[in-house]
């Protein structure tokens, strides 16, 4: 099975996952039956306020352990988080962000959310995730390092959750993605499904 197969197998179970996890596995609504069976032990948390906490770690954290069961089932790979990039980049006090080689003065290294390597630490899969339809500045700034460090040898993804939606969402995060060149998906709670 290629890379790419097997980030699709994850990123569809991931995506279920959440879903059953925002229904039934949040802190201030446990929604647990005699028949229903967890398949991630994390819930979504709740503010003070009572109000459900609706962010991208717990698309975060359901990636990891449905990349960790792939790996259980055979694929020789590794991973890292909070992972610096290669080149440096500025993005504040910019008209628009620029971009460095690891050699020139300037700019500093950012991260991406997490990485996939072969075994043997080589860089196969860069991935960025995104909660509730975030800011265009912030899209562009992973974007952009997606775009810089992506290669036929590295696949880039762009993986985002809303809790709710509307075509107005829909609108708004398909006018923000038009220039990415990578695979981007995004799920909506709401809905129970892609919403792109």
């Amino acid at each position: 099975m290629s890379t790419k197969e097997h980030i699709e197998q994850i990123i569809e179970r991931t995506y279920e996952i959440v879903q059953s996890v925002y229904v039934n596995q949040q802190e201030n609504n446990c929604n647990l039956s005699d028949t229903y069976v967890p398949r991630s032990r994390i819930i979504f948390p709740k503010y003070r306020s009572g109000e459900t906490r609706f962010s991208e770690q717990e698309l975060r954290f359901v990636f990891v352990e449905q990349l960790n069961e792939e790996i259980r089932q055979g694929w020789d790979v590794y991973y890292s988080v909070e992972t610096p990039t290669n080149k440096k980049y500025k993005f504040k006090d910019e008209p628009t962000p620029k971009v460095f080689e690891a050699n020139e003065k300037g700019g500093q290294s950012a991260q991406f959310d997490l990485v996939i390597h072969d075994s043997s630490f080589n860089r196969i899969a860069l991935i960025e995730f995104k909660a509730n339809n975030a800011t265009k500045e912030h899209h562009d700034k992973d974007f952009l390092k997606l775009k810089e460090e992506g290669s036929a040898d590295t696949l880039t993804y762009f993986l985002e959750i809303v809790k709710s939606s509307d075509s107005g969402t829909s609108n708004s995060i398909q006018d923000k993605k038009k220039d990415f060149g990578g695979v981007f998906k995004c799920w909506s709670c709401s809905k129970g499904g892609y919403l792109i």
